[in-house]
């Protein structure tokens, strides 16, 4: 008979400490987390910044991968991480994972806790906090259930249901209650995604995604949200790798699009945007990797007020050393502008200098 120390899952400490250096020559909504530039003051005079913080500092407790019955069929994994980004300028904990998943015989995946969306399974190298969410990048980390299947090796099918107000966080109406926990229904994502062997070990994934969901005030008022998009991971040669996502939707903010607009407070109507992202990165030896990339989310210049964001890009260059396995060295440059309906621009040239040592 096994002991109880026996059926416990194995457990591993994973994580680094980081320092960054941030500095921008035009105000950033937050220098720590940037959405978007603010618009310059009169006369275009720059608002340059510069701090120093830990915040991205991460610490994991892995669940690894261990037998759930005596036929290896069922297994168990889970996560637990935190970093210190909970606050602008403060290093208050920040959950990033807590779940546990149960997968048999390799077909089914059952995952229930807190990890990344379904939609916009990819992300850029560049602004590793925000990941340029609001600028053509999308998807987050949210509180959900999900089923994954995988027919055969090469197909992927998954459908979640997630927490409506995560990363928005609206109150449209200030009655004291998030409007995504007042619709009382969850947010469905789904995924469908192909994987094909190209080079070596390296695999090509397409895949297409969507969100559904729907926000409600105090009044009955109920604004819809819907999204579809699509992802590309394609190893161009051994050493280098074209990423790109392409999103369409309304009322889109709660995963990261439409510039951080969602309705229209004027007329009540839900905001229509796209957007995307594109990069080539390169990994010319073990210890160099480069990537150069370009971002972009849009709305629709119908559905928002004079001085509400209408267009919101970044292009971007990131290089990162890593002369030993557990230090890591990393600059990137990001230029990037946001467009305001009838008024002055944002634009910004941003610099990140970060230091990592792993464990």
């Amino acid at each position: 008979m096994a002991s109880a120390e026996d059926e416990s899952p194995p457990l591993s400490i994973y994580g680094f400490a980081r320092l960054d250096v941030l500095a921008d020559d035009s105000r950033m909504s937050d220098i720590h987390q940037p959405l978007f530039v603010m618009r310059e003051p009169g006369g275009g005079a720059f608002d340059g910044e510069l701090t120093m913080t830990p915040r991205l500092s991460r610490v994991g407790l892995g669940i690894d991968e261990w037998d759930l019955d005596d036929n290896d069929e069922l297994k168990g994994e889970g996560k637990l991480e935190i970093d210190f980004g909970g606050a602008g300028g403060v290093n208050l904990i920040r959950l990033r994972h807590a779940y546990a998943q149960i997968g048999v015989k390799n077909k089914v995946e059952l995952l229930a806790g807190q990890t990344w969306d379904l939609v916009s399974p990819l992300f850029p190298s560049a602004q590793n906090d925000t990941q340029l969410l609001f600028a053509g990048n999308t998807g987050d980390r949210r509180p959900q259930l999900r089923l994954s299947m995988y027919p055969s090796d090469k197909v992927r099918i998954a459908v979640a249901a997630a927490a409506t107000g995560s990363l928005d966080q609206r109150d449209l109406d200030a009655d004291g209650q998030l409007d995504g926990m007042a619709s009382a229904r969850p947010m469905i994502q789904g995924l469908i995604e192909l994987r094909t062997r190209m080079l070596g070990d390296a695999a090509m994934r397409f895949g297409v995604w969507g969100h559904i969901a729907r926000d409600e005030l105090a009044d009955g008022t109920r604004h819809p949200s819907r999204s579809i998009g699509a992802h590309l991971f394609f190893p161009a040669g051994p050493k280098m790798v074209w990423i790109a996502e392409i999103y369409g939707g309304s009322n889109v903010a709660d995963i990261g699009g439409g510039i951080g607009q969602s309705v229209n407070a004027v007329t009540g109507r839900t905001i229509r945007a796209v957007g995307g992202w594109a990069e080539l990165a390169i990994v010319p030896t073990q210890k160099h990797m480069v990537a150069f990339g370009a971002s972009g989310d849009f709305a629709y210049a119908d559905d928002i007020e004079m001085g509400d964001r209408e267009k919101n890009g970044t292009t971007y260059g990131v290089i990162r050393y890593k002369p030993k396995a557990s230090l890591q060295l990393g600059v990137e440059y990001l230029y990037w502008k946001t467009l305001y309906k009838g008024m002055s621009s944002g634009t910004a040239n941003r610099f990140n200098l970060h230091l990592s040592v792993f464990f």
